[in-house]
């Protein structure tokens, strides 16, 4: 296997299951996917993700890795639990950190390329 992999947003993405149901608090996010590095249980893992609108919630011991995102469509809203809002559209980048608690708003539908890595 190539040790080189091209990673193209038009890409086509299956269905995956990243949003845990008893954290939605409004419509249904229906995900697709394509992971280009990293398997459950690595490190690191890099992907491509999307979904369509939908809200949940972190709290507790909040979001679970560090991620950074690169929005290639949609939009974003995260608002964390001191009610600091930030948006993010296409073309933006971001970080969020483990342990981030609030809210995850997808207002459309939304698609980014991520880097993960776990605790």
């Amino acid at each position: 296997m190539s040790k080189l992999r091209k990673m193209d947003t038009n890409s086509e993405l299956t269905p995956v299951e990243f949003v845990d149901p008893a954290t939605v608090i409004e419509g249904t996010a229906i995900e697709k996917g394509v992971g280009y590095m990293g398997d459950d249980g690595e490190a690191l893992t890099v992907g491509i993700w999307e979904t369509t609108a939908y809200a949940e919630v972190f709290s507790g011991e909040g979001y679970p890795e560090d991620e950074y995102c690169h929005v290639v469509a949609g939009t974003l809203t995260m608002t964390d639990d001191k009610g600091d809002v930030e948006t993010f559209e296409a073309g933006e980048n971001f970080v969020v950190r483990r342990g981030w608690c609030g809210e995850f708003r997808v207002t459309d539908g939304f698609k980014k390329i991520y880097v993960m890595a776990a605790a």
